[in-house]
């Protein structure tokens, strides 16, 4: 897993270690991780009990070979071997909150899925990252035991541009950034964090100890309905960001009291809203945006019309057997700027 971008001395902080504040103001997305798909995906938790979203295991894996490429082709990727012992693992985001120099193993919501985080603890030690691991017990605790933390929840607002490793036969890139610029990401400024049937608020005051204070960074609880009101597990199933100040929201009720919830205009953000809920979800990366196809025409034509206002390229993969166990695009990725 040798990755050549990324500081090659070995640092693990357990979770009583002191952490050093994050990095520089302008940081690169240098690599980000993924996780193969396991035989076993087929029992990947989900709320859809009907036979007609039954996963199709060969799919899936066919899906994410297309991720995963393309995720090789912009930036270079650490890809884990996947676990017959845990079918949701592909689901990598939600094991750890990553933020420059500093990283957070969380505790993720779903007892089953605990034991997914070893492999990514393993992976961001080897790239010496000031790790925090709510898994660990130590003097004093951090955040109870009680705590729970799925990246899914946790929206970072951030302003990747420029192409890292990008190879030709990627696509066509008339609209992108500037050749040869040198890929940056803006410092964010607030952590959003949805209350939800996996993230509590013992998890927050978690992720306020990690990543608030000297850094600041303002950590934002935001509550979300069930998934039994919403189908949305996550934040992030909801609100994803394109850039520092530009968010991806449904339109509707949803939408509103998400927005609402997260002080989103006060705080300096606008959202472009789009009839289809799944069409929310995106990876913004280095000047590319990865995105699930969407049958709703408004949604599509709004979604191409913004972006191409930006000078992003889209990236279409489809989703439609993650989609059957409530994962969205973001979920298998970890992205790193260190």
């Amino acid at each position: 897993m040798a990755i050549t971008m990324v500081p090659s001395a070995l640092r693990s902080s357990g979770i009583c270690a002191g952490r050093s504040p994050l990095r520089s103001f302008r940081r690169s997305y240098t690599c980000a991780i993924t996780r193969g798909i396991p035989n076993t995906f087929g029992d990947a938790l989900s709320s859809k009990s009907d036979a007609a979203v039954t996963i199709s295991v060969p799919k899936a894996k066919e899906e994410h070979a297309e991720y995963v490429s393309f995720m090789r082709k912009v930036l270079p990727t650490i890809h884990l071997p996947a676990s017959d012992e845990f079918p949701d693992c592909p689901f990598v985001e939600d094991g750890a909150v990553v933020i420059g120099n500093q990283a957070l193993i969380t505790k993720i919501g779903a007892k089953t899925r605990e034991g997914e985080v070893d492999a990514i603890r393993t992976a961001l030690t080897q790239l010496g990252l000031d790790i925090t691991d709510m898994n660990e017990e130590c003097e004093g605790g951090i955040g109870g035991s009680n705590a729970t933390v799925d990246g899914g929840d946790v929206l970072f607002p951030v302003t990747s541009f420029g192409i890292v490793g990008l190879q030709t036969d990627v696509g066509d890139t008339s609209n992108n950034v500037e050749a040869g610029r040198s890929p940056t990401v803006s410092k964010g400024r607030h952590l959003f964090v949805g209350i939800s049937g996996r993230t509590n608020m013992e998890g927050t005051k978690v992720l306020e100890k990690v990543f608030g204070g000297s850094n600041s960074i303002e950590i934002v609880p935001v509550p979300i309905p069930t998934i039994e009101e919403s189908g949305a597990l996550h934040l992030k199933s909801i609100v994803t960001h394109i850039d520092e100040s530009t968010l991806l929201s449904p339109k509707g009720e949803l939408g509103d009291q998400v927005l609402a919830a997260m002080g989103a205009k006060r705080r300096g953000y606008t959202a472009i809203r789009l009839p289809d809920i799944s069409a929310c979800n995106v990876v913004a990366i280095n000047g590319y945006v990865i995105a699930t196809p969407t049958e709703c025409v408004e949604s599509q034509e709004v979604f191409e019309r913004e972006m191409k206002r930006r000078n992003l390229n889209i990236k279409y993969i489809t989703n439609i057997e993650y989609a059957k166990c409530d994962g969205a695009m973001t979920c298998r990725s970890i992205l790193l700027d260190i």
